[in-house]
């Protein structure tokens, strides 16, 4: 699986930054608008207010209508200006609009400029005007002011600058642009500590790797013989495997998500969960199916968080076994032995009771001389009593079965004392020689025969079976050493394979060379260097 230019903190960390200083943008944009117009609102609400206040003061229109000879409007704008907050101008002209007050006292009594005070004076109304006056451009708000009959003799107008407008936007701006910066500092802050935790809780594992990992653990799950079923703290079955559901014929259920117990009453995996101590090697029954299983506790910063267990049909193990060591060999020999010599004995008792004593005299001397010269012959060629007593045992299921089988005089074999080549070699010649015998005797031909060939070399031993049997067809003979492959119906398919396995792992080789209805040849090579 590719792994990624980036890794899962770098990314967290960007992507989180990322939105952080978008929404920051977004939530920036927004509230500066907002605060320019408000700043603007708050200022023509604030002009109006202080415009209505100071023009309908009582005596204010009449000072105005007598001319103000003290120059008391003047006085009071003055005081006002250093009074209310935001304002930089408060003019008052009469229905002429020559100046009464004025910010700058050289201004007073010349005409009113901007030409936006005609409304007014026109209409009486009170409004907000945007002009260029003498001071610069401002933010007006025009009010009429009255006598105190209520005739209107002139208006005021109290103005804010608009460099002082954008003074305050931008001071506005410089607080939210503070408050982001902050803000931006704590989520790259926040992020941080955030992907911390992601990956702590991810093992420090990056994505890919969880993913590798899984894709990992279903193939072990599918290639792996043995049954596995695991339970959280909760004791619900938290994955099955295919092997499980076939063990316990359990194809149409899923019991994933549901209670151990409800699912498999004597399962063994609840005692684990609780007392947190693993059972190795045990055997049960688990849906009426004896098994031999394993189950150990899964455990997370030292508490219990489930259990596992895995396991094999009993039943499967021990013909493994069998069929892995070569003990099934060894069993067939001993009971072709005994089924040979039971006839045997049947025949003696026979004579004897015919009272034909000398022929069973004979008879034994017969079989007691015969046997004696295939042990001797056997015993002398090959050395270890194990595989001499293997061949020994294919003599006698050669007659079971119609089958002249020989030991070539050139046959020998030196006793070796490593156990596992031992088990190697008996596998071997259990599998081809029983393969040989019962290819001949499926053959109708009169003489029916295997040939069995032991030698030693210098460097190597070789092993060679001939059979006269009913051969192997080409399509057959491209899978011959695939597991479970037979053309027999009585056999599973193991016994090729492992024949193949055995001698694989000690660095040999094997050659077949087969006719239909003619026979086979089987060669082995074994170099002695592995160990042999």
């Amino acid at each position: 699986m590719e792994q990624p230019r980036f890794r899962l903190g770098t990314k967290i960390t960007f992507f989180t930054i990322l939105i952080i200083i978008s929404s920051i943008v977004f939530t920036s944009t927004f509230f500066f608008k907002w605060t320019v117009e408000n700043v603007k609102d708050k200022i023509k609400v604030n002009n109006m207010n202080s415009a209505l206040n100071i023009g309908g003061a009582p005596f204010f229109g009449d000072l105005l209508e007598m001319g103000d000879p003290e120059m008391l409007i003047q006085s009071y704008t003055y005081k006002q200006l250093e009074i209310v907050e935001n304002i930089d101008m408060i003019v008052v002209a009469n229905m002429d609009g020559i100046r009464f007050a004025h910010p700058n006292i050289d201004r007073l009594g010349l005409q009113f400029v901007g030409g936006d005070e005609k409304r007014v004076i026109e209409t009486g109304e009170s409004y907000i005007s945007e002009a260029v006056g003498t001071l610069g451009r401002s933010i007006k708000a025009f009010a009429p002011i009255k006598n105190s009959d209520g005739k209107q003799v002139g208006f005021i107008m109290v103005g804010t600058l608009v460099e002082g407008v954008i003074a305050s936007q931008n001071k506005a701006l410089i607080s939210i642009l503070a408050y982001s910066i902050g803000g931006l500092i704590l989520g790259i802050i926040g992020s941080l500590i955030l992907t911390h935790n992601i990956k702590k809780s991810l093992l420090g594992l990056e994505p890919y790797q969880i993913s590798r990992l899984y894709t990992e653990k279903e193939s072990m799950l599918e290639a792996i013989q043995e049954g596995i079923i695991s339970i959280d703290n909760k004791k619900e079955i938290t994955m099955i495997n295919d092997s499980a559901r076939e063990i316990l014929g359990i194809y149409d259920k899923n019991p994933v998500g549901k209670k151990i117990y409800e699912m498999f009453p004597d399962n063994g995996l609840e005692e684990v969960l609780e007392s947190g101590k693993p059972e190795l090697e045990k055997e049960e029954e688990m849906n009426r199916i004896n098994i031999v299983t394993n189950k150990v506790p899964v455990i997370y910063k030292g508490n219990v968080i489930g259990a596992i267990a895995t396991f094999r049909d009993k039943t499967e193990v021990t013909r493994l076994a069998e069929e892995i060591t070569g003990y099934n060999e060894i069993v067939q020999a001993l009971r072709a032995n005994s089924h040979e010599f039971l006839n045997k004995l049947h025949i003696i008792l026979g004579l004897i009771q015919t009272q034909e004593l000398e022929c069973a005299k004979d008879f034994i001397l017969g079989i007691k001389g015969h046997q004696e010269q295939i042990e001797i012959s056997v015993f002398r060629k090959i050395k270890d009593p194990v595989i001499s007593g293997l061949i020994l045992g294919k003599f006698s299921r050669a007659k079971e079965l119609g089958v002249n089988f020989e030991l070539k005089d050139t046959s020998f074999l030196n006793l070796r004392n490593d156990k596992n080549i031992n088990s190697a070699l008996i596998t071997i010649l259990g599998n081809i020689i029983e393969n040989a015998l019962e290819a001949a005797s499926n053959v109708e031909k009169i003489k029916k025969k295997v040939i069995l060939s032991i030698y030693e070399e210098e460097d190597s031993i070789k092993i060679k079976v001939m059979d006269n049997g009913v051969g192997i067809s080409d399509t057959d003979m491209e899978r011959i050493f695939e597991r479970g492959f037979s053309t027999s119906n009585k056999h599973s398919g193991i016994g090729l394979a492992l024949v193949k396995e055995k001698i694989d792992s000690l660095s040999g080789e094997i050659k077949i060379k087969s006719k239909k209805n003619m026979g086979t040849i089987i060669a082995i090579t074994i170099p002695k260097e592995v160990g042999i």
